[in-house]
């Protein structure tokens, strides 16, 4: 019986590593901050203009609809690889919400 608690728990904490949240602000900063800005501005920290999107431009984004950039982060778009080995459609979903749209409302 002592074996068996042992087994449920070991797998219960294999589940539990498993479900563990990703931290999608690190993610974009690790990943995304390279093309797109670690603000989302489209520069670099040295003002450069790097290869992708400023995500915090709000008119850009006020026509954008989430479901659009969750495919485009999924499946890729133009000089942009796609990311669904890497992030579930709940993750870039929440990435999205908490991450992406809060860019152009901290915008200046």
């Amino acid at each position: 019986m002592g074996f068996k608690v042992l087994v449920l728990l070991f797998g219960g904490a294999l589940a539990m590593s498993a479900a563990e949240p990703r931290d999608l602000k690190v993610f974009f900063q690790r990943t995304c901050a390279a093309c797109h800005g670690p603000d989302g501005s489209g520069r670099g920290s040295s003002g450069q203009k790097l290869p992708g999107r400023a995500l915090s431009d709000a008119r850009w984004q006020s026509k954008e609809k989430d479901s659009d950039l969750a495919k485009s982060i999924l499946k890729g778009k133009g000089g942009m690889p796609a990311f669904q080995a890497q992030l579930s459609q709940a993750e870039v979903e929440q990435l999205v919400a908490e991450v992406i749209r809060p860019l152009a409302a901290r915008k200046k």
